[in-house]
């Protein structure tokens, strides 16, 4: 065999043996980040346990039942209370110092969560279901107080907000009178020199 061929297929297999090594670098280094996103994702890790919760809330026994409910109410007030504050700063309505009381209403639910967890945890049946009593009215007051400020929120957005909805009805209005009154002109034909009025 030619020298200079073989010295030609050794750079080729070496170049190739070289790009497969980066791409398989790449790849790993690609899933490593990859997982690592998933990993410290928080609305995944939310998605995750609340699908777990939702579990539980109808196979557990009674009192695991009825913790795991307690838990899921606590994440969705936090949620909706979260979401209702995002979207009254998206409308640019007054929320005043509402984003520190939203601050502090999650980090309580949190809290409450923690506990809930605990509880869940309990091996004790009996003591288990004492926890889950105590903190079931933390839990219907944490709802109280997240819907009383959805609805402040809510309340506060509306007043502010101008009234789209009746600027686009009237300017309709308008546009639908011009396009009568168009069409009425035009449906008796043009105007013609010697034509009464």
């Amino acid at each position: 065999m030619d020298p200079e061929l073989v010295e030609l297929l050794g750079r080729v297999l070496l170049i190739g043996v070289g790009a497969l090594a980066v791409i398989g670098l790449l790849g790993v280094a690609a899933t490593w980040y990859l997982v690592r996103r998933i990993r410290r994702s928080r609305r995944l890790r939310r998605g995750l346990d609340r699908g777990r919760l939702t579990v539980r809330s109808v196979a557990a026994d009674d009192v695991g039942r009825q913790v795991a409910r307690l838990r899921l109410q606590v994440q969705r007030s936090s949620a909706a209370t979260e979401r209702a504050l995002a979207a009254a700063e998206l409308r640019a309505a007054p929320v005043g110092a509402v984003v520190p009381v939203v601050e502090g209403l999650r980090q309580a639910g949190e809290q409450l969560d923690r506990e809930l967890a605990l509880a869940e945890s309990e091996p004790d049946a009996e003591l288990r279901s004492m926890w889950a009593g105590l903190l079931a009215d933390k839990v219907t007051e944490h709802q109280r107080v997240s819907a009383a400020l959805r609805r402040s929120l809510v309340d506060a957005a509306a007043s502010a907000a101008p009234d789209q909805l009746g600027r686009a009805a009237d300017h309709a209005l308008i546009e639908v009178e011009a396009l009568t009154t168009w069409s009425r002109t035009y449906r008796t034909g043009p105007f013609r020199p010697g034509q009464a009025a």
